[in-house]
């Protein structure tokens, strides 16, 4: 089977996870169904996270400067 590149999509599906976490938040809110709201909100909020964490996985680090690539030149000593 045939691995699937998702690294591109992370950050969409994280997105949508937040937007769903709002959305639970939303509907528990609307409904008060007492002690069930309880479970609505720890849903929403372990979703939230999650998608929190997959929208920004992807941002490197920036606490040390970038490695330097060094290309090396034209081998026909063109760059002379």
């Amino acid at each position: 089977m045939a691995r699937i590149d998702l690294t591109a999509k992370v950050p969409l599906i994280g997105m949508t996870m937040v937007f769903l976490a709002m959305g639970i938040v939303a509907v528990t809110a609307y409904l008060h169904a007492g002690w069930w709201s309880i479970i609505g909100y720890a849903a929403a909020a372990v979703l939230g996270v999650f998608g929190f964490a997959f929208t920004f996985r992807d941002i490197n680090d920036t606490s040390k400067p970038p490695p330097v690539v060094q290309h090396p030149g034209p081998a026909d000593g063109a760059d002379r």
